[in-house]
């Protein structure tokens, strides 16, 4: 709820949403969102899908402890960024306690506001899964880049270079 927002506005409403008869509703919205975002998408965001094992399938809205859905207020400036900084700090601050989290970001109209009972003019930006993994299960990270794979520097000439992976004031 700190994240820096423009003019302080935070523009963002969480809703949690604990097990129960709701989350059947939450899922069909989700699935169904996303199988017709899957079959509108071109060629290459399926092969993407496929390669990441992205489906419509969210078996997560029924499995998680809780899900947290966050909604942004459209009539704010800078809204959008502002949801998206709370989003981040709010998925850090879980990790800091155990819990785990991803970001789901179907596209759902103004029905599902009405199924949590949101505003109607707010924009849900992410459906969050939020719990302890299982003991025995095998986390697999997908391979991140670092940041010298991931960031360019503007030298006083104006010339792009590479990032060189160290603090500037380092010898």
């Amino acid at each position: 709820m700190r994240a820096a927002s423009g003019a302080n506005a935070q523009p963002w409403e969480y809703v949690l949403i604990a097990p129960g008869p709701a989350r059947d509703a939450i899922r069909q919205a989700c699935e169904a969102a996303d199988a017709e975002f899957h079959r509108r998408s071109p060629e290459w965001l399926q092969q993407f899908f496929a390669a990441h094992e992205i489906t419509p399938v969210k078996e997560f809205c029924r499995d998680a402890p809780w899900l947290v859905a966050v909604f942004g207020r459209r009539d704010l400036p800078f809204w959008l960024q502002g949801v998206w900084l709370s989003i981040g700090n709010f998925i850090n601050a879980l990790e800091m306690e155990g819990l785990h989290s991803l970001t789901y970001t179907p596209t759902l109209g103004r029905d599902f506001n009405r199924l949590l009972g949101v505003n109607e003019e707010w924009s849900c930006q992410a459906v969050l899964p939020v719990g302890y993994g299982q003991p025995a299960e095998e986390l697999r990270p997908r391979p991140r880049l670092g940041p010298s794979d991931k960031a360019r520097v503007v030298a006083a000439d104006g010339k792009l270079l590479p990032f060189a992976a160290r603090l500037p004031f380092e010898p």
